[in-house]
């Protein structure tokens, strides 16, 4: 019963991408909202998920997981990757990755909970925004095996905990698929359980609320009220409220 149960789950999303319209919707929203993703504390999320994926990138074998098109490939390229391997639910996703980047990286339609790799067979894997998407109990322990020991996975990922990204979950159901589910810190807990080691990075609370109304006004992102949030977001990161965030670079490690 629970693999028909998983099963039904991949094939919601296999749909959801190939044929449907959440990532329409969901581009709307980040177009919306458009403050909340670039604000100077989001910013330094995705400059710390570089830098986390650069310190491991060289000379490794990389797995994208939940590649889509694959557009992240020419980044691991030139981060110096041995060689990279993409996997994604999505046939037209990988179509287009194969088509543009297939020259230098290999692509798979895969279920990533059951991917067709023999065990410790990557150094690294990455991921943007797909452990949420999935079971998670199934997906940790499948990414743990495919990883050689010593291998590190890195993901940044939103946090269920946060108000303002809840308030946003809730106006906008039709940007989401049927069984994403933003992580919780007893997912996170359960991640460091399965892989033995971590080091986490967590960004956005007081800048959620701000961006959400700056968001309503001709200021761009980087205006003087989120540069200004950016400072006790980076202090809160480090306190028990980080769970709270909107947002966290997630950085296992195989013991």
């Amino acid at each position: 019963m629970e693999q028909t149960g998983l099963s039904e789950r991949v094939a919601r999303e296999k749909a959801a991408y190939d044929g449907g319209t959440v990532f329409q919707n969901s581009s709307k929203l980040q177009a919306r909202f458009y403050h909340v993703f670039s604000c100077p504390n989001s910013q330094h999320a995705e400059r710390v998920f570089e830098e986390s994926i650069v310190s491991y990138a060289k000379g490794r074998d990389i797995l994208d997981y939940g590649c889509l098109g694959g557009g992240d490939a020419p980044r691991y390229r030139a981060m110096g990757a041995r060689n990279i391997t993409g996997i994604d639910i999505s046939e037209t996703g990988i179509a287009e990755a194969n088509a543009n980047f297939g020259a230098f990286a290999k692509f798979f339609v895969a279920d990533a909970h059951s991917m067709p790799f023999e065990d410790n067979s990557f150094d690294l894997v990455v991921g943007r925004a797909i452990l949420h998407h999935l079971n998670l109990d199934r997906a940790l322990n499948e990414i743990r095996r495919v990883l050689r020991p010593g291998g590190s996975a890195i993901f940044i990922e939103p946090l269920g905990g946060n108000p303002g990204a809840k308030f946003i979950r809730a106006l906008t159901p039709r940007a989401r698929t049927a069984d994403e589910r933003a992580l919780t810190r007893q997912d996170i807990v359960k991640g460091n359980v399965v892989f033995g080691g971590e080091s986490h990075h967590f960004f956005n609370l007081v800048s959620v609320p701000v961006a959400m109304l700056t968001s309503l006004t001709p200021m761009g992102p980087d205006n003087i009220l989120l540069r200004l949030a950016d400072i006790p977001d980076r202090i809160l990161a480090r306190s028990p409220l980080k769970y709270w965030m909107r947002m966290a670079v997630l950085v296992w490690h195989k013991a």
